[in-house]
């Protein structure tokens, strides 16, 4: 770990529990099968570097080619790891039975560490790997610590490894998705910089470790953004392009392309989505690609607070680069590849990052009040939302933050990303809103104002508060006010 105030970046986060996990797959001294799987960029291979740095430790890239030159590249990589005498010769290893029975015989003197890096590319070809790999495995492995390692990046395919249709099935010793760094873990991977830069940095490039260690101490945010992202030729915009595409399954990615595009910009509700991405007759596709978009987690939806199950679901991107990119890249891509990025940047991003960072810090929000309420003494919450709506008399209200705690109390909240300290008009028009709602009908709202069942009522803003209103929560315990430093606090 490193301070916030440091301006060097970490060479490892977030991943230890893994790297420990995995390191005493080892330390058995027994035969372990590891599945590890999640999008691309995410940090496997440099996880799975780092767990065997000692020991012997192969690792094979497979191509999205035939299975018979994946068999002969392997082949041609493993023969550093075989006695002078003895030959990887494609003619004595025909299958990949004969593959596996080398592995094995590669543990007859100690642990052999194999990783198969998208592993997805030998499934499906010429031969049935996953059924010659159990036979090797239930019949001829003879307990040798052989641990082979199954690493993919099609997220789909990588986790039907797990269902009960396959011969793999109930055998992992180990599984998991690695999944994106938190704002607190992103924030280590961007030292030096001002606790408001972290957040607008996670807001743009998400928690995905090899975009974040894309930029560079000291490099102005506007210059990566425009390098990295917004250039056709920059490594995130190339990968963000085709992130669909990275999924088999999907027919038709320019579909899945106009849904993300419409709740980028704003579309949460079924209809809305479906109007703004032009499938209004087509409602079907949209809900289809909503389901497919939320199992590859780039997607998330939530009902109003503690709604009923005939409550429309809202969606939202998870992702906050793939947000950033159907907000700003997607729609602009004639400009940005006929014309001047560096003008775009000024013209269509700049000035509109405050109001997109509004959705991306309630987020952050939610994610900061569960280490938050640790730290305060507060019970957790069974369930956090917003609620948006409209009351009896038909005025629109929306709450940022609402959530049942632990104890049934309700604690209530907003949630500001602005560029001036907020002041405690905020909590009065909290207030009103809660009473127009519990007069319309509203249980939790009720609760919310009650003295015995309300937790009171928070505040984040990355400004921070007026005089006034700190001096207003001073006198009132029931007010808490959670600035930028109490969020990216890590004790």
């Amino acid at each position: 770990m490193v301070s916030k105030r440091s301006a060097e970046r970490p060479g490892f986060v977030n991943r230890e529990a893994e790297l420990v996990e995995l390191r005493r797959l080892v330390s058995r001294g027994r035969p372990a099968l590891a599945l590890l799987y999640g999008r691309r960029r995410v940090g496997k291979t440099f996880l799975l570097d780092h767990a065997w740095q000692d020991g012997r430790f192969f690792y094979f890239l497979a191509g999205d080619t035939t299975g018979e030159l994946n068999k002969r590249d392997l082949l041609q990589e493993i023969a550093a790891f075989l006695p002078e005498q003895d030959e990887a010769d494609p003619a004595l290893y025909p299958t990949w039975r004969h593959i596996f029975r080398l592995f094995a015989d590669l543990a007859s003197d100690g642990p052999f560490v194999v990783v198969l890096d998208e592993f997805q590319h030998l499934l499906g070809k010429d031969e049935d790997i996953a059924s010659q790999l159990m036979a090797v495995w239930d019949r001829e492995l003879k307990g040798r610590p052989l641990i082979l390692v199954a690493c993919g990046s099609e997220v789909s395919t990588m986790q039907n490894l797990q269902s009960g249709a396959g011969p793999l099935y109930g055998r992992w010793d180990w599984a998991a998705r690695l999944r994106p760094f938190d704002y607190l873990n992103s924030a280590l991977m961007t030292p030096g910089r001002s606790l408001r830069e972290k957040a607008l940095i996670y807001g743009i490039f998400g928690g995905t470790p090899r975009y974040l260690a894309s930029i560079q101490p000291g490099e102005s945010l506007s210059q990566r953004v425009t390098d990295s992202i917004l250039s056709p030729r920059g490594e995130i915009h190339i990968q963000l392009e085709r992130i669909i595409e990275q999924e088999k399954g999907i027919r038709d990615p320019a579909e899945y392309r106009a849904v993300l595009t419409a709740v980028a910009n704003g579309a949460s509700l079924l209809n809305e989505i479906a109007n703004s991405a032009g499938l209004q007759d087509r409602p079907h596709v949209v809900r289809r690609a909503l389901e497919v978009l939320e199992d590859l987690e780039l997607i998330w939806r939530e009902r109003n607070f503690e709604s009923g199950t005939r409550t429309p679901y809202r969606y939202r991107i998870l992702d906050n680069a793939v947000s950033f990119w159907y907000r700003f890249v997607y729609p602009h891509r004639s400009r940005l590849e006929t014309g001047d990025v560096h003008e775009v940047w000024k013209r269509y991003v700049e000035g509109y990052l405050d109001d997109y960072m509004g959705k991306i810090f309630e987020g952050i929000c939610r994610e900061a009040f569960g280490s938050e309420h640790v730290r305060r003494g507060v019970p957790g919450a069974r369930e956090v939302a917003r609620w948006e709506g409209k009351d009896k008399n038909r005025r629109d209200i929306e709450i940022d933050f609402v959530a049942r705690l632990d104890d049934e109390r309700v604690l209530t909240g907003e949630v500001k990303w602005s560029s001036k300290p907020v002041g405690q008009h905020l909590h009065w028009q909290l207030r009103r809103d809660l009473e127009d709602l519990a007069r319309s009908g509203s249980g939790w709202a009720a609760d919310a104002l009650d003295v015995e069942k309300s937790a009171g009522h928070i505040f984040f803003s990355a400004a921070g508060f007026e005089s006034g209103f700190e001096a207003l929560a001073e006198q009132d315990p029931s007010i808490r006010l959670v600035d930028l430093e109490d969020i990216y606090a890590r004790e």
